[in-house]
C-alpha cells in the first residue's frame, strides 16, 4: 500500500524499525511496555482497530481494513505535525508530567493494565479499561480544575470496586483544562489545529467562552497566536482549551503555515454570531 501512496502524499514514506521509525502504527491492544517506551519519544502513533474496535481518545486511527485514501489523509497529518519545527520553550516539565503521561498512555487506555497516580494529598486516580477511577471527591475536585498529579505509573493493583469511573477522554480534557497558562510542549507555534469533533458538553459542561473556540475551530485550523487573535479570548485560555482538546484525541494538525484570520478580533459574522447564539440556547447559556 505504500507503494500506491509513494507520490501522492507530503512526505516519502517507508517502513523501518522501531528504533528508527518517525511514527509508530500499533494495535491498540499492543504491548504496554512498547507503547510506553515509544510516547516518552514524543513521536506520533497511529492506532489500527478492527471493526470490533470502538473508537479511541486518539488523535490518528484507522479502521482495518482501510482504503488508500484513507491511510493517505492520515499520513498527511502526520506529515504535517512531523514538519513543525521542534525548537521550542516547554517550560517547568514538572508542570507538565502528569499530562505527558497521559498522552502516552491514551492510545492503550482501553487495556486491562492499570496504571496510577497520587496528588499531594495522598488521592489516587486510576487509569485503564478505558476509564478512570477515584474517590467521589477527587473527581469533583477534577471537574473544578483543583486537582494537581504526578505523573502515572503502573501498579499491579485494581482500584477499589465502588470507586465511581469517569470516561478516560472526558478526565484528559479536565486535565488539560487545569494545566499551565503555556502551549502545551507536544504542541507547536506554527502548527494550525482543528477539532475532529465537538467534545461532549453535556458531560463535561460548558461556557460560551469555550463554546467559541470550539466552533471556530470545527470550521477549519487555527495556529494558537491566530486562534487568540480571532476569538479576542486570553492566551492562557486559548493553550488550556487546546491541550484538553489534545489530550482527549480531538485535536488534529492541519498544516504548518500561518491560518489567516478570517475572522475580526472578538467578533464574527452575523451568520457565525446566529449559529452561536442558537448553540447558547440550546445549551441554556445566555445568548
Amino acid at each position: 500500500m505504500l507503494k500506491i501512496v509513494a507520490g501522492r502524499s507530503k512526505a516519502a514514506w517507508q517502513v523501518a524499525g522501531i528504533e528508527h521509525a518517525d511514527v509508530l502504527f500499533a494495535s491498540s491492544e499492543g504491548d504496554g511496555s512498547t507503547f510506553a517506551a515509544w510516547g516518552a519519544t514524543g513521536k506520533p502513533v497511529v492506532l489500527v482497530i478492527d471493526d470490533r474496535s470502538s473508537w479511541p481518545p486518539a488523535p490518528f486511527v484507522l479502521r482495518h481494513p482501510f482504503r488508500v485514501m484513507q491511510l493517505l489523509s492520515v499520513l498527511d497529518d502526520v506529515a504535517d505535525l512531523l514538519a513543525a519545527s521542534p525548537g521550542r520553550e516547554r517550560g517547568d516539565p514538572s508542570r507538565w508530567s502528569a499530562a505527558e503521561s497521559l498522552r502516552a498512555l491514551m492510545p492503550q487506555s482501553g487495556n486491562a493494565a492499570w496504571h496510577v497516580t497520587r496528588t499531594p494529598l495522598g488521592e489516587e486516580v486510576w487509569l485503564g479499561h478505558g476509564l478512570v477511577r477515584a474517590a467521589a471527591r477527587t473527581i469533583a475536585r477534577l471537574r473544578a480544575g483543583e486537582l494537581e498529579l504526578a505523573a502515572f505509573h503502573p501498579t499491579g493493583t485494581s482500584p477499589p470496586a465502588d470507586a465511581p469511573a469517569i470516561a478516560a477522554c472526558d478526565f484528559a480534557w479536565y486535565v488539560g483544562l487545569s494545566g499551565p497558562a503555556r502551549l502545551a510542549p507536544w504542541l507547536f507555534a506554527d502548527v494550525a489545529y482543528r477539532l475532529r469533533r465537538w467534545p461532549d458538553f453535556g458531560r463535561l459542561g460548558v461556557n460560551t467562552g469555550m463554546l467559541e473556540l470550539c466552533a471556530m475551530s470545527t470550521v477549519r485550523a487555527w495556529t494558537p497566536a491566530a486562534l487568540v487573535e480571532a476569538s479576542g479570548q486570553p492566551a492562557a485560555d486559548v493553550h488550556r482549551f487546546l491541550a484538553a482538546a489534545s489530550l482527549a484525541g480531538l485535536l488534529v494538525a492541519n498544516g504548518s503555515e500561518q491560518a489567516p484570520a478570517l475572522l475580526a478580533r472578538g467578533r464574527v459574522q452575523s451568520g457565525w454570531d446566529r449559529f452561536l447564539g442558537g448553540l447558547r440556547r440550546h445549551l441554556g447559556l445566555a445568548a
